[in-house]
Formats: structure tokens, C-alpha cells, sequence
């Protein structure tokens, strides 16, 4: 694959919101809310053009893609890769100094995930738009969407929550 360069395209296969923090540079991100969302995202016709091109398929762990690299073939995409082990183990072998940006987005009680202490800040308060790559639930038990929240506005909001349930609070 190092010898294709350009020619390879890094396709994300995890939901868009995990993007927000961290992504393999100059990756495709579709704007999917869970894995079976790929099947219309791709039958829509907006990656066709990529059907003859080599695609490396990536997800957290590895198991994501797998589904996604599948679809894809299904679907006449011709060359479907993936990184085996997922994004984790990409990041355990070559920390900050490959081809991926940011945190990690996982799913447990930290949120996220560095592969070393000078990580890229990709994603944005949804407060005030600064620099950080820290995910909080919503305060909302109904709805508990990741928002990304930086320190300052931790600390000086009374409740954290995402910008759907700041709007119905904001129209009553």
C-alpha cells in the first residue's frame, strides 16, 4: 500500500461524531449515526468515484470495518483493505508519528484516548468553538449524545448538553 501514496483513500468506518477528534489524515468521513447507515450512505451514489480506487477501511478495534469493507465489495468497490487491529493498534505501533490525527474516541468512562502526550486537537468546544478533544455526555438521561465541551466551559456551565437539547430548552 506505501507504494500507492495519493492514490489510496482512508474511509472511515465508525460513526461521523468520533471524527470530530480524530481521523487518518485527509480521511472520507460519512456523515453516519451507526454502522448499518453505510448501506444507504453508499447506495446514494456520492462514492462511486471511488470504486476503482484502493480503499483502506478503518474503525476503532477492527470489527466495524470488517462490516463496512464487506458492504463496500458488495457494492463494486473494487479494492477494500483495512488496518488490522483497528485505529488501537495503529496508534500502539506508531503513536502520533503515522498517518493518524488527534484522539481516539472510545467507548468507555474516558472518551477518548491519546497515543501520546503532544496529540493534535482537531475537534471544537460546541460552546465557544476553542480547541479540545474532550467528549461529555449530555446531562440529559434521554438522550446522553456526545458533546465536546472544553475546560473553560466545563467549569462555568450549570449542566453540560448538546446543541439539540440547548435549542428545545432555548424555544420553551
Amino acid at each position: 500500500m506505501a507504494e500507492r501514496g495519493e492514490e489510496v483513500v482512508f474511509f472511515d468506518g465508525r460513526n461521523a461524531f468520533e471524527a470530530r477528534i480524530g481521523k487518518f489524515k485527509n480521511a472520507i468521513v460519512p456523515m453516519v449515526g451507526t454502522t448499518p447507515d453505510f448501506v444507504q450512505e453508499l447506495e446514494s451514489g456520492k462514492y462511486d468515484h471511488l470504486k476503482n480506487k484502493p480503499i483502506v477501511t478503518y474503525c476503532t478495534g477492527g470489527i466495524r470495518c470488517e462490516v463496512l469493507s464487506m458492504v463496500m465489495k458488495n457494492r463494486g468497490f473494487k479494492e477494500v483493505y483495512q488496518i488490522e487491529g483497528g485505529i488501537v493498534r495503529y496508534g500502539e505501533k506508531f503513536r502520533d508519528g503515522g498517518l493518524w490525527e488527534g484522539s481516539l474516541y472510545v467507548f468507555d468512562q474516558r472518551l477518548k484516548m491519546d497515543f501520546s502526550k503532544s496529540v493534535s486537537v482537531l475537534g471544537v468546544c460546541d460552546y465557544c468553538s476553542q480547541p479540545t478533544n474532550q467528549f461529555h455526555n449530555c446531562y440529559d438521561n434521554n438522550c446522553r449524545k456526545r458533546t465536546l465541551v472544553c475546560a473553560d466551559c466545563e467549569s462555568s456551565v450549570e449542566a453540560i448538553s448538546c446543541l439539540d437539547c440547548r435549542t428545545i430548552a432555548a424555544s420553551h
